[in-house]
């Protein structure tokens, strides 16, 4: 290493504080790397004296590429770039290169072309010395912009994943790419069921690796302190987390949801060393994705909780291809409609107010619906006070026997809690005001065609067919606590070998002609319920 003689130091002062200059006016810009390396190149050539100068690393997309200025001739630099650095002769002209580099992290390459043959100790000495003032100041400009394209990157990546429509599969693959990017020993999301508030879930991951989860892969820690605090750990109840993970440190982030429903989870990572500024960064825009990914997971959930019980909602969610299961669809399906008998005297006579009515039918509705989701059901509608729900949707891997056979189970059950709802002291003494002889369904089970799917702006999963009208038709012919039903029930299950079906007993057939049904109606009465 040849000594630096005061005219050298002076030179290479100047060169530094130039494109020293040079790159902070471009960051100041926000200018891109094309435009920064068009402004910076041409100072550098006129400074250095060299005839050519070129640089090799990736763009802000992250892809790799040269930029260049002067006299290459027919060479294309990216590739003398590419070759070993430092000084080498290249035809009449010399080469000099090196690595750009920010603590160990490579970024590019870096190399200035001179004319003529300066290879020899103390020339090239000097030029290496220019070639590294020069490279000091480009290595840093460009480790923040890799760095930041690095983070867009894989935010972009990230929120890709958390897209997935099988919310728990984006989440896993979201935290495994991040993961693989920080050193990230625990994560842990915590956040609220959807349809259920106070219930809380959980997924934990070890290394970027699922570990635990509510329900299937329980954590006993997390379990204890979630039956002690509930939801009140979404609120701050660091500590009561703090000791079930091991490391010094641990970071909580809230998801926030609408402010009157408070957050809607929280995410907690943990790690013996602490996390960088760019680690936390990543986390809270993981954050912040994953936010509005719940809330659109919420209200997925909310409005498939209007048609179908948790266990067909959580396997319709963990199809990715889910939303087939819901688009309309010409299906043979079994048809419950079930009305209260006597209700407009109930509500005439027998109530003071309105919402004496809604808090009635309320009940009576609630564990209506719970009967026909019991039976693998979807409750399609209420009209009035009369309840609506069909049998095969959304999956139709069940036969059309087992369709019938459960639509027959939940008109019988739904009589069953209907008659013991009745004997309650006080609706028993609302019928008796009414003159009622107690309170009763009456009922109409078919097994038809029907196009069932989302329909409507509000997308309600209902049916349309001529099915179903005959089914509203055959109810409105029901008795106090009697259940009818249309031959094609009848027939179907004239085969079941299971006891309940054996011990039914059914009327004669009947025909009955009723209004805009072309047909009359062919129907059986099953044996009236009797409490």
């Amino acid at each position: 290493m040849t000594d630096i003689t005061l005219e050298e130091y002076k030179a290479l002062r100047t060169l530094h504080r130039a494109v020293d200059d040079l790159l902070e006016e471009s960051l100041r810009e926000r200018e891109t790397l094309t435009r920064t390396f068009q402004r910076c190149f041409p100072p550098v050539l006129s400074l250095t004296g060299a005839k050519a100068v070129a640089i090799t690393t990736r763009d802000e997309e992250l892809v790799e590429q040269t930029w260049s200025e002067g006299d290459w001739s027919d060479r294309h630099p990216g590739a003398l770039l590419a070759e070993s650095t430092g000084v080498r002769r290249l035809g009449a002209d010399t080469l000099v290169s090196q690595p750009l580099d920010v603590a160990g992290s490579r970024v590019g390459t870096f190399g200035l072309l001179f004319p003529g043959d300066v290879t020899a100790p103390v020339p090239s000495a000097r030029l290496l010395r220019m070639l590294d003032t020069v490279a000091e100041q480009l290595d840093t400009v460009l480790c923040l912009v890799h760095t930041a394209s690095e983070k867009h990157q894989l935010i972009l990546q990230c929120n890709r994943h958390l897209s997935n429509p099988v919310f728990e599969a984006g989440m896993d693959l979201a935290v495994l790419t991040l993961s693989q990017h920080v050193r990230l020993p625990g994560f842990l999301l915590l956040y609220r069921d959807a349809v259920q508030p106070h219930v809380l879930h959980y997924r934990t991951y070890r290394s970027g690796h699922l570990e635990f989860e509510s329900g299937e892969q329980p954590h006993a820690g997390l379990e204890a302190a979630i039956r002690q605090h509930g939801p009140r750990l979404l609120q701050g109840e660091e500590a009561a987390l703090r000791p079930l993970f091991t490391g010094r440190t641990t970071e909580a982030v809230l998801i926030s949801g609408a402010a009157a429903q408070g957050p809607l989870g929280k995410i907690v990572v943990w790690n013996d060393e602490g996390f960088s500024t760019y680690a936390m960064d990543l986390i809270r825009v993981l954050a912040s994705t994953l936010s509005q990914r719940l809330q659109d997971y919420h209200r997925e959930r909310i409005h498939l909780s209007q048609f179908f019980p948790n266990a067909v909602i959580d396997a319709l969610l963990q199809d990715p291809a889910y939303a087939q299961h819901l688009r309309a669809q010409d299906q043979e399906v079994g048809i419950l409609f079930a009305d209260i008998n006597g209700f407009t005297r109930i509500c005439e006579q027998g109530f003071d107010s309105p919402r004496s009515i809604g808090r009635f039918v309320d009940e009576w509705s609630q564990r209506a619906v719970g009967c026909i989701w019991e039976h693998g059901g979807v409750f399609d509608k209420m009209v009035g006070d009369c309840v609506i729900g069909l049998f095969g949707p959304p999956f139709f891997k069940n036969s059309l026997q087992a369709r019938a056979r459960d639509a027959v189970r939940a008109a019988r059950d739904i009589q069953a809690f209907t008659a013991s709802l009745g004997a309650r002291e006080e609706v028993a003494a609302l019928c008796e005001r009414v003159k009622l002889p107690g309170l009763g369904v009456a009922v109409g089970v078919n097994l038809a065609h029907a196009n069932c799917g989302l329909f409507g702006p509000n997308r309600q999963y209902t049916a349309f067919s001529s099915g179903m009208n005959q089914t509203a038709r055959l109810q409105s012919l029901a008795g106090f606590r009697e259940t009818l039903v249309m031959d094609s029930v009848h027939d179907t299950l004239k085969g079941s070998d299971e006891p309940f079906f054996r011990g039914l007993r059914f009327g004669p057939l009947t025909e009955t002609h009723v209004k805009n049904v072309a047909q009359p109606l062919r129907h059986y009465r099953l044996e009236p319920f009797t409490p």
